[in-house]
């Protein structure tokens, strides 16, 4: 069995009892990069921007996917030579600069049909929250320049809280719903964010739109597996 999380099937569907559940939950949780932004190709295209400008040899497409999710400094850090792990944080900013710099990089780009579902979250009467690896400024910043502003009822980001998959992070933005974990419905692409959800007694939801395969998926058996995080929509 391949340990590459990115190859295998991305049609994969698993919804029994979806319908069932989506009455019992009270929010839904989104994580952002490969789940409503399509944003796995510019993580990777500037990460290894990042390691030629510091003529670090470029880790792979696959090493790069495997940090979606991490708090970007600790990410990064993992991606370095043990030789050059203490120089994380002047990476990170290197990155950030360049990410900046670069529309390329920065620019916010939504898979299509995330409002359609958002709308039809509202209209349901769910609370919608957004927890991500990004730093609050990062997050904060997508929500200004996208329409996912408009629908925003909590966030939580990897600047305030431990890396993915601890559950703190889920922890946290219940809080801020005020709902308890067991109310919500996380969606997510990659096991960092199944396994949070799992570990904060959250229901799951994981899409192939990422970092990880529908087969991947399947071995982390989340409650739920879809295509899109936009076809959700369907089930409400």
């Amino acid at each position: 069995m391949t340990d590459d999380v990115t190859v295998g099937r991305r049609n994969v569907v698993k919804i029994a009892h979806l319908d069932e559940i989506l009455r019992k939950v009270r929010a839904v949780v989104f994580d952002l990069d490969g789940t409503l932004t399509n944003s796995v190709p510019q993580i990777i295209g500037c990460t290894k921007h990042t390691f030629r400008e510091l003529y670090l040899p470029e880790p792979s497409d696959v090493a790069i996917m495997k940090t979606i999710g991490l708090e970007l400094e600790e990410g990064l850090t993992s991606l370095l030579p043990e030789d050059k792990k203490g120089d994380g944080a002047y990476v990170t900013r290197l990155y950030r600069e360049i990410s900046v710099g670069h529309r390329e990089y920065s620019e916010d780009r939504l898979f299509p049909g995330i409002e359609n579902l958002l709308i039809k979250l509202r209209t349901h009467g769910y609370l919608i929250g957004y927890a991500s690896g990004r730093s609050v400024m990062g997050i904060k910043r997508t929500l200004s320049q996208t329409y996912l502003g408009k629908y925003c009822d909590a966030l939580c980001g990897g600047s305030e809280c431990p890396s993915k998959p601890c559950p703190v992070m889920m922890e946290i933005i219940g809080s801020r719903l005020q709902v308890k974990c067991s109310e919500i419905l996380g969606v997510g692409d990659s096991g960092l964010d199944i396994l949070m959800y799992e570990k904060s007694g959250s229901y799951s939801l994981g899409v192939q739109s990422g970092v990880y395969s529908g087969d991947a998926l399947e071995r982390l058996n989340p409650h739920f597996i879809l295509p899109y995080a936009k076809d959700l929509a369907n089930y409400l």
